[in-house]
């Protein structure tokens, strides 16, 4: 009876350590199971915990690289767009055509006024062409009526005389050098001397 007492006790320890073994999945499960294979067995351990974490990063840095390769994929698509508009722009015809240089100088013009200044001294002015306001321009005649607005005769200077011939304006007086005229915002100045052959 001893002796089965003994064999019940040591299968109850068996299935003990079975059970153990089963729940925790390791053959030696304290130091008092065998000393040395349960230090090498938590060594063993850490390492694989070691190796896990080793391979969760390298699993992020392929993500990073897969991420990188979808960028730079969708550049190359943004670069291939931009080298279809910019050869689509070399073969579309100019809409302008081009012209020759201007090749005269005109004194005093400007960005805002293309007609510049010009002023006359020590000559004559023959055959003007003015706009009256009327018609096209025409030559300046003594019997030429000036148009505008009734102005008033001030010394040897005449402005905005209307329907008055220049020369009654003048009176009996004949202009001479230094009388000026003023049409339209442009003066002409008179001088004496011969008209420039």
């Amino acid at each position: 009876m001893r002796q089965n007492l003994s064999s019940l006790q040591a299968t109850a320890d068996m299935l003990s350590t079975t059970q153990s073994r089963l729940s925790t999945g390791k053959k030696v499960n304290s130091a008092l199971d065998n000393p040395t294979n349960f230090f090498t067995a938590a060594s063993l351990d850490s390492r694989a915990s070691d190796i896990n974490n080793l391979l969760d990063g390298i699993g992020n840095g392929v993500q990073i690289l897969q991420s990188a390769n979808t960028g730079i994929t969708s550049l190359n698509k943004l670069v291939d767009s931009a080298k279809s508009i910019a050869n689509q722009a070399l073969q579309t015809v100019a809409g302008y055509t081009s012209k020759s240089s201007v090749s005269t100088t005109i004194a005093g013009a400007t960005a805002d006024d293309l007609r510049g200044t010009a002023t006359y001294s020590n000559g004559s002015a023959q055959s003007l062409g003015l706009q009256d306001g009327q018609a096209a321009p025409g030559a300046i005649s003594g019997t030429t009526l000036l148009g505008g607005v009734a102005g008033s005769k001030t010394g040897a200077t005449v402005t905005g005389l209307a329907t008055t011939t220049l020369l009654s304006a003048l009176g009996t007086d004949k202009p001479v050098a230094g009388n000026s005229l003023t049409v339209n915002g442009h003066t002409v100045t008179f001088a004496n001397g011969d008209a420039p052959a």
